[in-house]
């Protein structure tokens, strides 16, 4: 320690105005804390020079601090003057332990003094040294901790989260501390972590995450409970602090790879810009690469996207020393399905990469995977960007091309090591992709690749991406369509006139080598149908081959063949349409009784034919509309998740193109399949119908009609399910409110005036006939409060409260509204607190439009007039004699068995009624204070500073 001076026990005394300055200058900056921080450490050194024996001083001084500390304890989340102090405690730790630090070390650099103490847990080489050790600081940042930790059981939030977020910063800066308040820091902070607020599992997070020693970060208590805290919290903010924050080891890198999915993208866009750069990527297996980079090019945000083509460009590059060719090679290009995708993501924000690249001639000759990979992305990079400069640059000619596809093609035949033949299959597909790229100006050329190209298809082992590869190259050398079909269909006669003779073999390897000819054929079949668009004639070329190859496999016992027939007699039934109302129950028997992969053929090829021509006309096969839609809700049953999925998709389809004749009961049936509990691990069905309904309901007014009529019987529908989902802790998703709460979005004029606005470039007004089939879900919600159980009840009425009422309402709708709303309160339909001051809200708003101070005012008999308002009231004398009477409150609701009662009479039931009235009246006041005292937050009353602690 340095030097001390003697002092005044003057000092001790100051402390009680020196202290607080020091806090209140250090909350009025957001700079100059260390300089606060350093005249604290002197302060508290003179104050400990004031008595060294009894330590007197130096107690002194840790009461006013503490005093002070008290101050901001319970002061709420993000007050600046409040993190302010805060940072002040933590600097003046840190700035303690430094000084200590630097006194120590030059101890240390005595002659006497050359061991090392810097381990919180080890060994002591002598009394001396602990005595070196054992300072004021030391002893005042343990007696703060100490203090802290009873923080963490205060019943104030506030002063919880306090605790912890100053913990969580000095932390650091502790030093040596005792073993036993180590592990009382461990267990507090692990307690705290499972605290019901976000904050301050926020901070225990981060404080828990800087006490992991070398031992606890490989798999400790510690780590168990960070990682768990990443998987499993609702709070974005707490995964993100645990994954900033937690020790990166081989033991905890999958768990932060499993981030790359989160559902909040800021926590996506943290791990591929501040977690994953400073970690070398040669750490992580292909696999663990593979999955990264897949989901970051493949999120949906373009910011998580830039990040992660960031995390490439910037730090996997400089891993690999600005190699791409060694950064490619980390991936596996061959069987990657990202690998592609990442690249071109690459060149997109680097574009000097594949500007820079050169391709000698050399180098073609001796291709690699991975070479062969880089030249191809770098091609198409050109090519999408229209850079004919560049790509007359680096694209072979198509003599060149040819004869590099010969020489590797000749070195697959002759490779006989299995582990090899992959790499050589895919070198010819990634020059197949380039010759799709060229143009083949010269005739010599083109005649040379088609020649090559009818012999590639010939050799028996082709893969098919090489097959699909080879058919855009045909159609690109052809002149025309009808070109096209005309060579491959010699090219399918020669695949069978030329198959290799099985001689001297059983008849089963007959059978294989026929049924594989046939599978070859029949992908080829399906490669040229896909290229083409002129109808299907009984004269074609094309027409043979249904004959001869597709109808013979849908007949064929072999499964594997009905599946290719099946969707290659798809393909000719969208080219024709008389085939496909000839063949439409072809593909219904492979729906029924059909399984695995021919069923999902059969249905894909249903749902693509009646998106081609609507199913009215293919109805006429199988009797009726309906029964091709029932067809289609038994597949939205399946327990197959890929046919639910496909089924869902494909309706969605058919309702978005006008195809189906009646859409509001199969959009009431996709409605239910969304939100039904059974559907939440089916991600491609959710996910196609989240885009679905908005795009649907905004498209046009019809549409949106169409989701206002199917509203309420929808959420009439959920009520059962949701219910019970809502008491099923295992089970996520959608409450039977937030479900009603969507379905009224969907169905908002607002939202769709505001849309085509946006689209037009001009505002629209809406018009009372769209507001009158909008606010109809009110009116039919009310009507089906009378005969639904409680809960669907109190979903029905909140309904009414979320619908938008302006100006363009229809006054006999707000009429309608308010005869039914009072018609519910009148018969105590609602029995708890909320759902009736629900309605009482609803009816507010109803006057406020209708311009009645209260429901006195309404003039009921001029209603009674109208003939519009005529269905609600005899919808209410339709209900049961006890649900409805005729002398109830108000006498709205009611209709009176004689129209030609005095209006004496009615005047002395009113008068007979007052004071009932006003009770009522008083305790719906009442009773709306209280439901808005339960809404109110709760943190006002944890504003005083002196209650921080329990």
């Amino acid at each position: 320690m340095p030097a001390r001076k003697n002092t005044s026990p003057d000092v001790i005394a100051s402390l009680r105005s020196v202290v607080p300055g020091v806090f209140d200058a250090a909350q009025r900056s957001g700079t100059g804390h260390r300089k606060h921080a350093v005249a604290l450490y002197k302060l508290q050194l003179q104050c400990h020079d004031a008595d060294t024996e009894s330590l007197t001083g130096e107690d002194a001084f840790n009461k006013e601090f503490i005093r002070n500390l008290n101050k901001i304890l319970g002061i709420k989340k993000r007050e600046p003057s409040a993190e302010k102090v805060v940072k002040l405690v933590a600097t003046f730790v840190q700035v303690s332990y430094e000084k200590d630090m630097h006194a120590h070390a030059k101890r240390k650099a005595k002659p006497d003094g050359d061991n090392d103490t810097d381990d919180v847990f080890g060994d002591r080489d002598g009394e001396n040294e602990d005595a070196d050790m054992d300072t004021a600081s030391s002893r005042f940042a343990e007696l703060l901790i100490k203090y802290l930790l009873q923080g963490f059981q205060a019943k104030e939030k506030q002063t919880r989260m306090r605790c912890c977020q100053i913990v969580a910063m000095s932390v650091t800066s502790l030093g040596e501390i005792d073993e036993e308040l180590y592990f009382d820091l461990v267990k507090r902070l692990t307690e705290r972590i499972r605290d019901k607020e976000a904050a301050i599992r926020v901070h225990a997070a981060i404080a828990l995450s800087k006490l992991q020693s070398g031992e606890d970060s490989d798999g400790g208590e510690v780590t168990e409970a960070l990682l768990g805290l990443m998987q499993s919290d609702p709070s974005a903010e707490v995964r993100r602090a645990v994954l900033l924050n937690i020790a990166k080891t081989p033991g905890t890198l999958p768990y932060v790879l499993e981030r790359a999915r989160d559902v909040d993208a800021t926590n996506r866009k943290c791990l591929f810009l501040k977690v994953m750069p400073p970690i070398d990527y040669h750490l992580l297996s292909i696999e663990d690469r593979e999955r990264l980079l897949a989901a970051g090019v493949n999120d949906r945000d373009p910011n998580v996207k830039r990040a992660c083509v960031r995390m490439i460009g910037e730090s996997w590059l400089t891993f690999a020393n600005q190699n791409l060719l060694e950064l490619t090679s980390s991936l596996d290009v061959v069987d990657s399905p990202a690998a592609s995708k990442v690249m071109q993501a690459l060149f997109a924000a680097y574009p000097e990469i594949p500007e820079n690249l050169q391709f000698d001639q050399e180098l073609w000759g001796a291709l690699t995977p991975e070479m062969a990979f880089i030249i191809r992305s770098t091609l198409e990079f050109f090519c999408e960007r229209k850079d004919a400069d560049n790509m007359d640059k680096h694209l072979p000619e198509a003599m060149q091309l040819a004869r590099l596809l010969e020489l590797f093609g000749a070195r697959l035949e002759t490779e006989q090591d299995d582990e090899l033949r992959p790499d050589f299959e895919f070198v010819i597909h990634q020059l197949l992709l380039i010759a799709k790229m060229s143009d083949f100006p010269d005739e010599l050329g083109r005649r040379e690749m088609l020649t090559l190209m009818r012999k590639m298809i010939l050799v028996p082992e082709i893969p098919e991406n090489n097959i699909e590869a080879i058919a855009d190259i045909i159609r690109k050398l052809s002149v025309n369509e009808q070109d096209f079909i005309r060579i491959m269909v010699e090219v399918v006669s020669d695949v069978r006139e030329l198959a290799p003779a099985v001689t001297n073999t059983s008849p089963e390897d007959v059978r294989l080598e026929a049924l594989l000819v046939s599978i070859k054929s029949l992908i080829i079949i399906k490669y040229i149908l896909q290229r083409s668009f002129d109808t299907l004639s009984e004269g074609s070329s094309m027409y043979g081959l249904l004959t001869e190859c597709v109808v013979p496999a849908v007949q064929s016992s072999e499964t594997v063949l009905q599946e290719y027939g099946i969707e290659c007699l798809a393909l000719c039934c969208l080219l024709d349409k008389g085939l496909a109302v000839d063949n439409v129950m072809l593909f219904v028997q492979a729906v029924k009784q059909g399984g695995g992969e021919l069923h999902a053929k059969g249905l894909a090829a249903l749902l693509d034919i009646a998106f081609m021509y609507g199913i009215a006309d293919l109805a006429a096969s199988l009797g009726e509309p309906k029964d091709f839609v029932e067809l289609l809700y038994a597949e939205l049953e399946s327990s197959d998740a890929r046919v639910q999925a496909m089924a869902g998709e494909g309706i969605a389809r058919l309702l978005y193109a006008h195809r189906i004749p009646e859409p509001a009961d199969v959009l009431e049936e996709l409605l239910v399949l969304y939100f039904h509990p059974s559907t939440s691990g089916n991600d491609a069905l959710r996910q196609c119908l989240t885009y679905f309904f908005p795009a649907y309901s905004y498209m046009s007014s019809e549409n949106q009609a169409v989701m206002q009529q199917v509203a309420v019987s929808s959420v009439c529908r959920l009520a059962g399910v949701l219910k019970q989902q809502n008491t099923d802790a295992q089970t996520g998703g959608a409450t039977h409110g937030q479900a009603a709460q969507q379905i009224v979005t969907w169905s908002d004029p607002r939202i769709f005036d505001a849309i085509a606005a946006m689209n037009t470039g001009s505002s629209s007004l809406r018009s009372s006939a769209r507001m009158g089939s909008y606010t109809q879900i009110a009116i039919d919600a009310l009507k089906r409060i009378f005969s639904e159980s409680p809960a669907t009840r109190k979903v029905l009425i909140q309904m009414g409260n979320k619908l938008s009422l302006d100006e363009n309402t229809p006054h006999i709708q707000l009429q309608q509204m308010l005869v039914l709303a009072r018609s519910v309160a009148q018969q105590g339909v609602f029995s708890d607190m909320i759902s009736r001051n629900a309605l009482a809200r609803f009816e507010a708003t109803l006057l406020k439009h209708l311009e009645v101070e209260s429901v006195e005012d309404v003039n009921l008999e001029s209603w009674l007039e109208e003939p519009e308002m005529a269905p609600v009231f005899e919808f209410i004398s339709s209900l049961d004699g006890d649900a409805v009477d005729a002398s109830s409150d108000d006498g709205i609701g009611s209709v009176s068995e004689d129209e030609g009662a005095s209006a004496s009479d009615s005047e002395h039931d009113a008068a007979g009624k007052h004071s009932q009235r006003g009770r009522e009246k008083h305790i719906e006041e009442l009773t709306r204070e209280i439901d808005e005292l339960l809404e109110s937050d709760d943190d006002d009353g944890d504003d005083d500073p002196n209650s921080y602690m329990s």
